[in-house]
């Protein structure tokens, strides 16, 4: 997503998140976005919270990440990756690991157990409220783009209207717990991947809440319905908490395989007992605030039946003294044009990026695989695994003098930059084989692998859509027109135990390069 569009209005709401929006930008590129990968951390810090939560944007140096972990004694083959069992106590954890055939099952029932509160509470209860955005002080901006409307071509600018409706649903009589719930539209796709962009800020808070515990934010027709991908690609969904871009987020990948919880990864909550402090309630300027800053996209086959759709967010929020407090680092690739560290493609070979940033204070990973905790997010198609180091670039021997401008992609639209730069691994030698060597032969070498990520059958990053039609074996609009083919999935992190002091290293590293399985893009 280009934030230059910010430039072009004069909206107030605009201005105000002009600023957040350069800070944490990224590209659009050839091969449709660079494997930039944004790796979220939450972790216990070392400290006591006061009011305020401690909340950080790390950005990265260079390139950002990838890879999965292969066994230094294995060589992976072209479609599989050998992954290090998790040495992780349970008890250390906090949290009995789950058999990971059951991590579906898990999800599923956390939707289920959200959307059935909002169905007694919201729909049949009469929660729902309408907001009067203006009077209440909202500023809300809504852009619509058809299918001309292209990113090499410009920014949406036709500009429309959409309304917001609050309820507020609590998970028992004490009403210490809950679930703020947001929904936005109408908006109406026709396909061709148009767009819907829309900025909200800010949102009415959860007065009672003291930590937020987790969120939902998923596309849905009007009945509610869940929606997938396809027909509904969420470009990003930005829950921007006190202005961090990324703190609670929905993006393409984040749906996961139908074995993994499918659609139920559109929630992503904290493990019991966890949440970020949050108190809206403060005064003189200083209180907590959520802003949303989303783009879809209708990817159905134009021309479609018109479909109706809203976009729904919510936020999981507890008042409870119990709650042990979390804080929330998200380590974004942000290039920045002026060093050699802003690569904005990838080459269509396999090639590495790595990006490099730096805790902020002392603390241990939170690591809870059922609830998604690190997670981590790419555009799959382009982005083969993911793995991060507790070290340096240096100290795993991913020096400046790897890397090379990249030279099979290439696009009017876009020409190659001078800090276009990837390493490109001997073409002789496997990718995975290389980066494993290099830094096998390392100062940190493997033994500072803390979390890595690999798409395989049973993780899946890329999942087969059939294709569908308007026929009367598909009588709702959202089940209309799919187009056959790949589409991004979340896969699964995993970790080892990971504790750091302030000033310890973060590397990921990444495998790219267009995945055999989709069109030359």
């Amino acid at each position: 997503h280009n934030p230059h569009h910010l430039r072009r209005s004069t909206h107030p709401n605009i201005r105000r998140e002009r600023e957040t929006a350069r800070a944490a930008m990224t590209s659009t590129v050839r091969l449709g976005a660079v494997c930039f990968g944004v790796f979220a951390f939450v972790f216990l810090a070392d400290f006591m919270f006061a009011s305020h939560r401690f909340t950080s944007r790390a950005v990265l140096s260079p390139h950002a990440a990838v890879s999965a972990f292969v066994d230094q004694q294995q060589r992976p083959d072209a479609g599989a990756f050998a992954k290090r069992v998790l040495k992780a106590d349970a008890e250390q954890q906090q949290q009995r690991p789950l058999d990971p055939s059951l991590h579906g099952d898990y999800r599923r029932a956390k939707m289920d157990d959200y959307t059935s509160k909002r169905t007694a509470q919201c729909d049949e209860g009469g929660g729902w409220q309408s907001v009067d955005m203006p009077r209440s002080g909202i500023f809300a901006t809504s852009l619509y783009g058809n299918r001309t409307v292209k990113p090499e071509s410009g920014y949406p600018e036709e500009e429309r209207y959409v309304g917001l409706q609050v309820c507020e649903t609590f998970d028992d009589a004490s009403e210490e717990s809950g679930w703020k719930i947001y929904r936005i539209g109408p908006m109406v796709g026709m396909g061709g991947s148009d767009w819907h962009q829309v900025w909200l800020t800010p949102l009415p808070t959860p007065q009672g809440a003291k930590f937020i515990t987790g969120k939902m934010a998923a596309p849905v027709d009007e009945r509610g319905a869940i929606l997938g991908h396809p027909p509904i690609y969420s470009h990003h969904v930005h829950i921007e908490y006190d202005g961090v871009m990324h703190a609670l987020e929905a993006h393409g990948d984040t749906t996961c395989s139908e074995e993994k919880g499918g659609t139920s990864c559109y929630l992503r909550s904290y493990p019991e007992g966890y949440g970020l402090p949050f108190n809206p309630n403060l005064p003189d300027g200083k209180a907590d605030y959520i802003a949303l800053d989303f783009m879809l996209n209708d990817l159905r086959e134009f021309p479609a039946p018109p479909m109706v759709f809203y976009q729904e967010v919510a936020l999981k929020w507890s008042a409870r003294e119990d709650v042990k407090p979390l804080s929330l680092q998200v380590s974004h690739m942000s290039p920045g044009y002026r060093h050699p560290f802003s690569t904005t493609l990838v080459t269509k070979r396999p090639s590495f990026l790595w990006s490099t940033s730096k805790w902020l204070v002392d603390g241990n990973v939170v690591i809870s695989p059922q609830d998604q905790f690190p997670w981590f997010h790419t555009h799959r198609k382009f982005c083969g695994a993911a793995w991060v180091f507790a070290a340096t670039p240096e100290e795993l021997g991913l020096t400046m003098d790897l890397l090379q401008v990249v030279d099979d992609n290439s696009h009017p639209d876009q020409p190659t930059g001078e800090t276009d730069l990837v390493w490109n691994p001997p073409a002789s030698e496997d990718p995975i084989a290389s980066l494993l060597r290099r830094v096998g032969e390392s100062e940190a070498g493997l033994a500072s692998l803390r979390c890595w990520l690999a798409g395989s059958e049973e993780e899946k990053v890329l999942e087969h859509v059939n294709a569908t039609d308007a026929s009367p074996a598909y009588p709702e609009a959202w089940r209309q027109n799919w187009i056959e083919g790949w589409y991004d999935r979340a896969g699964e992190v995993h970790c080892d135990e990971w504790s750091f002091k302030r000033g310890d290293d973060i590397t990921v590293v990444t495998l790219n390069g267009l995945d055999a399985r989709v069109p030359d893009l």
